[in-house]
């Protein structure tokens, strides 16, 4: 069951009997599912492969999908039931990225610690149980990574999503926890995991680590820094292939230059 695919929810307090949050709409928590199950990769999905990715009725998604095409939000790539996301989405990524003043800021620094290191340094958020990428660049290195803006990276295994665990204030980790444990108890055992591992690394590095447990041939360093606005919490990564970067590397070289971009990302948002 992938890890994103249940609505989170950060405000309880208005439960109705039973547990139910009698404010919560389904129709359209599950709309809005099925447009996050599209991933940056996906050039288009079928109607059994969003049943799959949602966990809803095939007769479901296929209302939600007949209401997304009028709104859109969904275009219908070829007959028989391939979709892929609508211009309508645009303006939902658009006002958001362009909230988020701190990438123009950011780019050239990240730039200048990418082409340093041979790797791939990005900008992420928070949505679930994964990281999204909101800022990319890389070295000239032909093996750096090719991720790109938009891409989820999984909050437990990769050093981002641990430096944002590490860092996230209490209640943001509940919730996290929370909405773990509604998928199965190996996802909050992950998560668990990830939080331990990224306070350790916290404690003696003094960023989050990731050496081949993301993916194997990948390594990775992380940190967080606070942002204003409606989103207080960014996370910054710089990682690569392991041939090329390796773990002492990144922990002796690359770590302090990291440390003090993140440092100059969040003095500059705040003043």
């Amino acid at each position: 069951m992938p890890l994103d695919k249940t609505t989170d929810d950060l405000h309880d307090a208005e439960k109705g009997k039973g547990g139910e949050d009698r404010y919560f709409i389904t129709a359209l928590s599950r709309g809005l599912d099925v447009l996050a199950c599209f991933r940056s990769g996906d050039a288009s999905l079928s109607n059994q492969q969003i049943s799959e990715r949602c966990g809803l009725p095939k007769s479901t998604v296929t209302r939600i999908v007949y209401t997304l095409l009028k709104r859109g939000y969904l275009v219908q790539v070829e007959p028989g039931g391939r979709y892929a996301l609508g211009t309508a989405t645009l303006a939902l990524g658009s006002s958001m990225l362009a909230r988020m003043d701190i990438r123009q800021y950011a780019r050239p620094l990240m730039q200048e610690l990418a082409d340093f290191a041979g790797a791939t340094l990005a900008l992420g958020v928070r949505d679930r149980l994964s990281i999204i990428y909101t800022e990319v660049v890389r070295s000239t290195a032909t093996l750096a990574l090719t991720l790109q803006v938009g891409s989820r990276i999984p909050i437990a295994s990769s050093a981002i999503g641990r430096a944002y665990l590490a860092g996230a204030p209490e209640a943001e980790r509940n919730a996290i926890m929370r909405l773990a444990a509604e998928l199965d108890e190996s996802a909050a055992d992950a998560v668990r995991e990830g939080l331990a591992r990224g306070r350790e690394d916290y404690e003696k590095y003094g960023c989050a680590t990731s050496f081949g447990e993301w993916q194997k041939d990948v390594n990775g360093i992380a940190v967080t820094f606070r942002s204003v606005g409606t989103i207080p919490v960014h996370v910054i990564n710089c990682g690569g292939p392991s041939s090329s970067l390796s773990k002492e590397f990144l922990l002796n070289d690359v770590r302090p230059r990291l440390l003090a971009l993140a440092r100059k990302l969040e003095s500059s948002a705040l003043t």
